[in-house]
């Protein structure tokens, strides 16, 4: 499985199945299940006014910073797409979309990964974090990955409807 590791509160926001789309520098030709690691680092303040418009006006409630999760898996989503913000030619542009009412508040750019699926672990996972998308081989996080059933079935849920998109599992 892979893992993908995000500052706090952007990490609750994706996992909530409020923030569709996580902002980097690089691209990425995974697509498929991936777990989100809250980093350690947080930044209550990191929003963009587009942004801080969005949460304001859909009613989004952020947990205070200390309330947050940080240094541990937090939830799963799926990868679905990378956009552009129309430097790679290659990819999907974001503003074409947006041109169709399809854009999204939280593309910054200059990659935009699309997430989906989003599923919220009600027990935080301890993990540490790495730059990029990486493989969660912690052989602890094996064991440890689901302290409740609860989690684990959502889990399984959660990829059977990444493995049959069609199935209602």
């Amino acid at each position: 499985m892979k893992v993908l590791s995000v500052r706090q509160p952007w990490a609750y926001l994706i996992v909530a199945g409020y923030k569709d789309i996580e902002n980097r520098t690089w691209y990425t030709g995974h697509r498929g299940p991936l777990l989100i690691q809250a980093s350690k680092g947080v930044d209550p303040d990191d929003f963009m006014p587009k942004q801080r418009a969005y949460i304001e006006s859909a009613g989004i409630v952020i947990p205070d910073s200390i309330d947050l999760p940080r240094g541990a898996i937090v939830g799963s989503v799926t990868l679905t797409e990378v956009y552009s913000d129309g430097r790679d030619e290659n990819l999907l542009d974001i503003y074409d979309l947006e041109s169709l009412g399809k854009g999204s508040p939280w593309m910054e750019g200059p990659y935009g990964f699309k997430m989906e699926d989003a599923v919220q672990f009600h027990q935080p996972i301890p993990f540490k974090g790495q730059l990029g998308i990486r493989e969660a081989s912690d052989a602890n996080m094996t064991s440890d990955l689901f302290e409740t059933l609860e989690d684990a079935l959502e889990f399984e849920a959660f990829l059977r409807r990444v493995d049959n998109p069609g199935s209602l599992a």
